[in-house]
Parts: structure tokens; sequence; C-alpha cells
């Protein structure tokens, strides 16, 4: 229907990149700032790199139900139920890594302590997108915090999450993400969930301070 998920996400991505950057000591690292395809595990690549200390990938969902809508927030582990696996598989179709592969990978990663860290940094920015995104689309459907085996998140060293922002298959919210507004009201909702972590992790400093 017109829309391009690469180009889609490229915007909200710079959108979020100029609220971050008006705040203080933060810096931005873009995995790609044109229309090129970043292979997905050079992206998390970049990320350590760089010394990020928070990793977010932005999607748009799909499925094959035009009825489908609303957001989830996806954290790194196995798939426990098969949708969950179909998102993932559909993600990680550009992947040079074989799906044969995954488990062990994925057990590999369970056992780093940023799971705990990225379960709760996909909660608060699950929360911002509903919470945000609903006013501009009453009907939205909170499809919750999830976990999945992505390859753009696997490898990552600091807290890492994969935000569906829309169903881009979905009619009235196609016709949104069109929109300059609710473009950036997706990435307004994505900075406030980001400052939601970073306010978490300051208060649990000053509490283990005390």
């Amino acid at each position: 229907k017109g829309l391009n998920e690469a180009d889609l996400v490229l915007d909200i991505a710079v959108r979020l990149e100029k609220l971050l950057k008006a705040q203080p000591g933060v810096e931005v690292v873009q995995t790609r700032r044109s229309d090129v395809y970043v292979p997905l595990e050079e992206r998390t690549a970049l990320a350590n790199r760089e010394g990020a200390d928070l990793f977010l990938s932005i999607h748009a969902n799909a499925s094959e139900n035009p009825k489908a809508r609303g957001l989830e927030t996806y954290y790194l582990n196995f798939a426990p139920n098969p949708e969950a696996e179909r998102t993932a598989a559909r993600e990680n179709a550009g992947s040079a890594r074989t799906m044969r592969a995954l488990p062990d990978i994925v057990k590999a990663i369970a056992l780093n302590n940023k799971i705990d860290e990225s379960r709760d940094f996909a909660s608060l920015v699950q929360t911002s997108l509903v919470a945000r995104l609903r006013r501009a689309n009453r009907n939205t459907r909170d499809l919750g915090v999830k976990q999945a085996p992505f390859m753009v998140l696997i490898g990552a060293t600091m807290p890492s999450i994969l935000a569906e922002v829309s169903f881009i298959t979905n009619e009235d919210e196609s016709r949104l993400l069109k929109t300059s507004s609710y473009r950036q009201q997706i990435a307004a909702a994505l900075f406030q969930g980001i400052q939601r972590y970073q306010r978490s992790l300051k208060a649990d400093a000053r509490i283990a301070a005390q």
C-alpha cells in the first residue's frame, strides 16, 4: 500500500535520534543513514564496537491476517509460542546464519546477565508506545512484551530490544504510518521509554549507594 518498511523505520530512527541528541551527554550511533542493507549480525557488532549502553532495533510488523494490529516489543530468548517464532523467522530472513545454529547461540545469550535488563527495557518501551500511540489510534492493541530468537539482537553486550511499532499490513495502521505526525509520535514514545529506563538505572544506583 505504498509503504516500504526500510524507509519507514529509518525515518522514525532519525526522528528519535533528534530527540535523543537534544539531551546532554547522549550520543547516538545509527546502523545506517540511507537506503542500504546492513547485515543483521553487523548491527550488534557495530553497537559493541562503539561501546553502546543500549541497543534498539525498530521494525514495522506484518501479518497474513489483515486485521492484525497493535504494538509489541521483544527481547532475546527462546520463542514461547509459534506466533513469536514466526515473527522472528520473518525478521531473520536476511541473516547469513542458519536457524539450525540458533538454539546454541540463544542459550549462550540467555546466560548473559543482560537478559533481565533487556526485559525491563522492553517493558518500559512497550508501556510508552501503548500509552502514547493510543492517543492517535484508539483501536491499537497492546500485544505485550515478548521473547524470541531475533538474529539482530544476538551478540549484543548491552540491554537490547526490538520494537514492532504497528502493522504495515493493517489498513488503518498503514494509513497512520504514512503520516509524519504518527511517525513523530512513535519516535517520541520510543524516546520516552528510553528515558524511563535510564531513570530506573539511576534509581537503582541510588538505592545501592544507600
